[in-house]
């Protein structure tokens, strides 16, 4: 039979077992008997259901964390050198990198993408691949800061380095593209090239980075809330259920899992992807 557990703490394994160095710890589990089987079965459907939709959530991570270890690097550096101009060049490149792999992944998996449950059909991918195309081109028409990094992430893909200035100093560290730089080797038509003339002759990446995540962050919301249908909101009611009752019992940061006694040794399930039920949550609050 199928029992919910939380983990209470750990214990030395009783015969003291050594593992690359390390005792081998157990969990101390205590069953939850005030849920009823049929609660714990429903639980652990939802959760299988909404694998897929999980994964997706974490898609903008990567995103998030290059800004981050952008800004983190920036504001860190001691010199104006060409020694720190290229630690902070590779940054920006590698929140390029992240910018470029987070359209690259949805637009090659919307084209295959299945509903929750497995089904998919032509409309539904047809009518995904209309959002991701609205979503991205609103992001560009909207925002000069996502059309310069659209520009910078070509020239950067022909290996042209896109810091090409630091400034280190009292009142904060920044880095810039030089226009007339930039311009010198675009090769895109007349319209993206007025877009880089309109622009001082140093141009700051620090505002690029930080409207470009956010407008990232701004079509991820919308990809993931096309994925949210009547059964996303059924088990999402389930796992909300789950999370109250933790909650309930002042448990919230322990760990969980399943155990089915059924099986021998009968391996414990463990709840994870707390953060992600949380974000699909609060997607479900602004839906609604």
């Amino acid at each position: 039979m199928l029992k919910l557990f939380c983990v209470t703490g750990y214990k030395t394994h009783e015969n003291n077992q050594i593992i690359k160095g390390r005792k081998v710890q157990e969990m101390i589990l205590e069953e939850a008997k005030d849920v009823d089987h049929l609660g714990v079965l429903r639980l652990q459907t939802a959760i299988k259901l909404l694998t897929p939709l999980v994964e997706d959530v974490y898609r903008i991570n990567a995103v998030v964390d290059a800004a981050k270890e952008y800004h983190e690097t920036l504001k860190a550096l001691n010199s104006d050198n060409v020694e720190q101009m290229l630690i902070a060049d590779r940054r920006f490149r590698a929140y390029v990198l992240e910018f470029d792999m987070f359209l690259d992944y949805w637009q090659s998996s919307i084209a295959h993408h299945k509903r929750i449950d497995g089904t998919t059909d032509d409309k539904f991918v047809t009518d995904y691949k209309d959002l991701f195309r609205n979503l991205t081109s609103k992001a560009y028409d909207n925002h000069v800061e996502y059309q310069l990094l659209d520009m910078i992430r070509n020239q950067t893909a022909h290996v042209q380095s896109p810091v090409n200035r630091i400034h280190v100093g009292l009142d904060g560290n920044e880095a810039y593209s030089l226009r007339d730089v930039l311009l010198s080797k675009c090769k895109s038509g007349s319209n993206k090239k007025a877009i880089l003339q309109a622009q001082p002759e140093e141009i700051n990446l620090s505002p690029i980075v930080d409207v470009t995540e956010k407008c990232l962050e701004s079509i991820h919301d919308g990809l993931i809330d096309y994925q949210i249908d009547e059964k996303v909101i059924e088990g999402m009611g389930y796992i909300s259920g789950f999370i109250e009752y933790i909650a309930s019992k002042n448990l919230l940061y322990n760990a969980w899992c399943f155990m089915d006694e059924d099986n021998f040794p009968p391996y414990p399930q463990h709840i994870k992807d707390m953060k992600a039920y949380g974000y699909i949550l609060g997607r479900l609050s602004q839906i609604s």
